[in-house]
C-alpha cells in the first residue's frame, strides 16, 4: 500500500519512491528495444575528461563558493563548492548564469579609446602597451596641474580593491563603493553604534534556530543569497513563525505566516511603536539589559508618545497587531530576529529605522544566544607588507586590508592630509560615514560641482552610475567635468561609453583574485582561481594594476610577480599555503560553541561600543549633537493621483548588471509596473496595457502594467536594473523602464547616505 500523509493524499516521500520506480521501469525498457528503434550515425560517443576549478561567484555580493569545471581550456558548467558555508554546494540560476558573463558575444575584448563624443561609443581597438602607457601619462597630468586628490576611484565588484590599492598609492583619498552609500551604510551603521559590530553584508544570524522573524521588508526568497535562503527555509521547516512587513505581497510574504501591508517609508514608526510596548510591558531581557545595556531609562521617556495607536494612522498596522507581536517575540525570545531590509537607503531618516531594529534585537536579548545573532569564527590572514599611503583616512590596522576602518569607523583630522570630497568621515560634514567605501552619492555630486576641489580624473572598476543612483543629471554632468575618465570592466554599459580609454577585464572565471575571507559559524578563507585561459584580449585586475602602478613609480605597492604570488605571501603568514588551499578550494576553521554563543556556554557577550556595553542611546552620537536620530521623522505621502514609487529586487537579476546576461534575460526581459486592481480601475488601465509613469521632475517612461491585488492601492513598484539604453547591450538595450529616473535623490540627515523611496508618482493609460 502507497504511503500516505494525514490529509489522504500520497506523500512526498511515497510520490518520490513511485517516480524512482517508474524510472527504473523506463530504463529498462529502453535498453531493451532501443537498438531496434535507434539508428545512430556513429558509435556512443565517451565524453572527454574535464578538469575542475575552485571559485567563488560573481554574479551576486553573497560569493558562494564554486567549483567550475573546463574542458579544452574552457569552462562549460559551473558548480557549488559543498565545502563552502556560504552556499553548501549550491548555485541559484545567476551563479549558473556566470559562464555567460565569458561567453558573452558583446563583452569588453580589447582595449579601446574613445574616437567620438563621451556616450557615443566610437571607438578605436589599441594595443595594451599603448593604453597603459596613455591612461598613466593622462592620470600624471591631472596630478601635476590639481594634485593627487583629484583621482575619484569609484569601484563595484569582488575585484575591486586592486584599483583602491592603486588609487591610495596614487595619493587620493576619494575611493568610493556603493555598497555604503546606497544599499547598506545606514544598516552597518546602526549596529555599529549600538553594538559596535557592524552586522551586515553577511549576517551571522542563526537561522537554522530561530523562532520568530520578523522580517522588515527583507526578501530573502528573491535577493536569493543561498546560504542565507537554505538557513532561513531550515528555520522555517523547524517552526520558525514569520510575520512579513512590506507595502507588496513578495514571494517571501506568501511563505510567511502573516503579512502586513505596511504604508511605504513608515517602517520606524512601526519599529518605535514596538520598543514602546516591549519596554512598558516588561518584556525585554532583564537579566540581558542588567548586565549588558546602558541607556533604558532615556529610551523609555524618548519612546513613550510612541504608542501602537499613534503609529497606526502613519503606518495603518492595528496596534492590537503591534502589542500581539511584542508577546509573540517575547515568548520566544531569545530565538527571535528583527530582520532588517538589504538595502536600507529608502527614507530622510534611515538611521533611527536601523537603530531601531538593533535595538528590538538588543532588548530581546538575541547576542550570542541560539536561534539569534552569534559571534563568527574568523582566520586572519595579514596583507602583505606594503608601504604607507601617502593622506589622511587610511587605517592599516593587523589584518584588517589596505583601508579598513572596522576599528575606527569615525575619521579623525590629520594635519595637512587633503580630507575626502565627499565628506564621509570628516568632522562637521559627514563623521558617521564609512570613509573605507565613502558616499558615492555625494561623490558623483563633488564631480559635478567641482566641490570641495576640483576633481579631474575618474577610474572605474565595474559598476554603472547611471543605474545604481536616482540622478542621471548628475552623473552626466560629473562624468563630462573630468579631464580623464579610464574604465576598467568586464562588459558594456552606459557609464564606461563615457570613458576615453576602457581596459577590458578577464571576467572572473578566467583570473586569480584576492581570497576570499570570511567569518561564519566556520570561519574560511576561499580561493579563485582561473577555470580557463582568457577568450580574450584581456587582463585580471590585479595584472592591470600592477602594470599601471610600473608606470606610475608605485610598484611597491604591487610587489609580486603575479597573483598567486601574493595569494601564497599572504597564505603563509597565517601559517598555510596556496597549495594547500587548492586541495579543496577551501580552508576551514570549525564551528565552535563557546565562541558562536558565549552566553550559551557560560562565556560573556563583548560589545565593542566606548562604554563596552549595548547603548540604547549611543555615546557617539551624543557627542555629535546626533541624539535626535532615534525619534520619528515624518514622511511623505502621495496626493490624490499620485503613488508611492517602490523598486526592488527579483530572483532572475543582480542590480543592473544582469539584464545583457542571454540566458538570465530569458526569464525576465524587462519589467512590469505593479498596480492594484482598485487604483488601476480608476485609471482605466488594464493588464498588460500600456502606461506612463512620471515623477514630480518629470521624469521616467512607459512600461506595461501588471495589475495585481499584491500590493498596496496607494503604491507601485518595479524591478531594479532595466531601461538600458547603451546600443552595446544587444540583450537588454531598451527594454523595460529604468527606476533610476523615478527614484529620489534625497540625503539621509545623519549619514549623508541617498534616499530613493521618496518620490511620488503619477500613471496614465497610454
Amino acid at each position: 500500500m502507497q504511503e500516505s500523509n494525514q490529509s489522504g493524499k500520497a506523500s512526498r516521500r511515497a510520490f518520490l519512491k513511485s517516480m524512482m520506480g517508474t524510472a527504473v521501469v523506463s530504463t529498462a525498457a529502453l535498453s531493451l528495444d532501443a537498438q531496434a528503434r535507434i539508428h545512430a550515425p556513429h558509435e556512443l560517443e565517451t565524453l572527454k575528461d574535464y578538469e575542475e576549478h575552485w571559485g567563488f561567484c560573481d554574479m551576486c555580493y553573497w560569493r558562494c563558493g564554486l567549483k567550475v569545471r573546463s574542458r579544452d581550456g574552457k569552462a562549460f558548467k559551473i558548480d557549488g563548492n559543498p565545502e563552502h558555508p556560504l552556499n553548501r554546494g549550491v548555485v541559484c540560476g545567476k551563479g549558473n548564469s556566470g559562464i555567460q558573463v565569458a561567453f558573452a558575444p558583446n563583452r569588453l575584448k580589447q582595449p579601446m579609446e574613445r574616437t567620438g563624443a563621451r556616450g557615443d561609443n566610437k571607438w578605436r581597438p589599441m594595443p595594451w602597451d599603448e593604453a597603459l602607457d596613455k591612461v598613466a601619462h593622462e592620470l600624471n597630468k591631472v596630478k601635476e596641474k590639481y594634485g593627487p586628490q583629484a583621482l575619484v576611484m569609484i569601484g563595484h565588484g569582488t575585484w575591486e580593491k586592486p584599483y583602491h590599492r592603486l588609487a591610495h598609492a596614487f595619493g587620493t583619498p576619494n575611493t568610493t563603493s556603493p555598497v555604503f552609500g546606497l544599499c547598506c551604510g545606514p544598516r552597518g551603521v546602526s549596529n555599529t553604534l549600538i553594538a559596535g559590530k557592524n552586522l551586515t553584508g553577511n549576517e551571522t544570524i542563526d537561522l537554522e534556530n530561530c523562532k520568530y522573524f520578523l522580517m522588515m521588508g527583507r526578501n530573502i526568497t528573491e535577493s536569493l543569497h543561498n546560504g542565507e535562503t537554505l538557513g532561513w527555509i531550515d528555520g522555517v521547516a523547524n517552526g520558525a513563525k514569520v510575520t512579513y512587513v512590506d507595502p507588496r505581497y513578495t514571494i517571501t510574504a506568501s511563505k510567511a505566516d502573516e503579512w502586513l501591508s505596511i504604508r511605504p517609508l513608515t517602517d520606524h514608526a512601526f519599529l518605535l511603536a514596538l520598543i514602546h510596548v516591549v519596554i512598558k510591558g516588561g518584556l525585554y531581557d532583564k537579566q540581558f539589559v542588567a548586565e549588558y545595556v546602558t541607556g533604558l531609562d532615556e529610551l523609555t521617556a524618548k519612546v513613550e508618545k510612541y504608542t501602537p495607536e499613534w503609529q497606526e494612522e502613519i503606518t495603518t498596522v492595528p496596534a492590537e497587531t503591534v502589542r500581539r507581536i511584542a508577546l509573540e517575540m517575547a515568548q520566544k525570545a531569545p530565538a527571535v530576529f528583527v530582520y532588517s531590509p538589504r538595502r536600507l537607503t529608502r527614507t530622510s531618516n534611515d538611521l533611527g529605522t536601523g537603530m531601531s531594529i538593533s535595538i528590538l534585537n538588543s532588548l530581546f536579548g538575541v547576542w550570542d544566544r541560539k536561534g539569534g545573532i552569534f559571534t563568527p569564527q574568523t582566520i586572519k590572514v595579514p596583507e602583505i607588507d606594503l608601504p604607507e599611503f601617502p593622506h589622511a583616512h587610511v587605517s592599516r590596522e593587523e589584518g584588517h586590508g589596505d583601508f579598513d576602518f572596522a576599528h575606527n569607523p569615525f575619521a579623525v583630522d590629520v594635519e595637512g592630509k587633503i580630507q575626502r570630497a565627499d565628506g564621509a568621515g570628516v568632522p562637521g560634514r559627514w563623521p558617521l560615514a564609512n570613509p573605507q567605501y565613502g558616499l558615492t552619492n555625494e561623490m558623483w555630486k563633488a564631480m559635478a560641482e567641482q566641490d570641495p576641489y576640483p576633481l579631474k580624473a575618474l577610474l572605474t572598476a565595474g559598476g554603472n552610475g547611471f543605474t545604481n543612483s536616482t540622478d542621471y543629471d548628475t552623473v552626466r554632468k560629473a562624468l563630462l567635468n573630468m579631464d580623464f575618465y579610464v574604465a576598467a570592466d568586464v562588459s558594456p554599459n552606459e557609464m564606461n561609453s563615457y570613458a576615453d580609454i576602457i581596459l577590458p577585464e578577464a571576467s572572473y572565471l578566467e583570473r586569480y583574485d584576492d581570497l576570499q575571507i570570511g567569518g561564519a559559524r566556520e570561519g574560511f578563507i576561499a580561493l579563485r582561481e582561473p577555470a580557463m585561459q582568457p577568450l580574450h584580449d584581456t587582463k585580471g585586475s590585479w595584472d592591470i594594476c600592477k602594470a599601471l602602478s610600473q608606470r606610475l613609480g608605485l610598484e611597491a605597492y604591487f610587489p609580486h610577480d603575479s597573483v598567486a604570488d601574493m595569494l601564497d605571501d599572504r597564505l603563509k603568514k597565517a601559517g598555510y599555503s596556496l597549495a594547500e588551499l587548492k586541495e579543496k578550494g577551501i580552508i576551514k576553521k570549525p564551528a565552535d560553541d563557546a565562541i558562536n554563543f558565549p552566553r550559551e556556554m557560560g562565556g560573556k557577550s563583548v560589545f565593542p561600543t566606548p562604554s563596552g556595553k549595548i547603548e540604547l542611546i549611543p555615546s557617539q552620537l551624543q557627542a555629535l549633537g546626533m541624539e535626535d536620530a532615534i525619534e520619528w521623522a515624518e514622511q511623505p505621502r502621495p496626493k490624490d493621483g499620485e503613488f508611492h514609487f517602490t523598486f526592488g529586487r527579483v530572483g532572475f537579476h543582480t542590480h543592473a548588471r544582469t539584464q545583457d546576461n542571454i540566458w538570465l534575460n530569458y526569464f525576465m526581459p524587462e519589467n512590469l509596473l505593479w498596480i492594484h486592481p482598485d487604483a488601476a480601475a480608476k485609471l482605466g488601465i488594464s493588464d498588460g496595457e500600456t502606461v506612463e509613469v512620471k515623477d514630480p521632475k518629470g521624469r521616467g517612461g512607459k512600461i506595461a502594467a501588471k495589475v495585481t491585488p499584491r500590493i498596496r492601492p496607494d503604491t507601485v513598484f518595479t524591478v531594479h536594473g532595466f531601461g538600458h539604453w547603451d546600443t552595446r547591450m544587444t540583450t537588454a538595450v531598451g527594454k523595460g523602464l529604468s527606476d533610476s529616473l523615478l527614484g529620489s535623490d534625497n540625503r539621509e540627515k545623519h549619514i549623508g547616505s541617498i534616499s530613493m523611496g521618496m518620490n511620488m508618482v503619477t500613471v496614465t493609460k497610454v
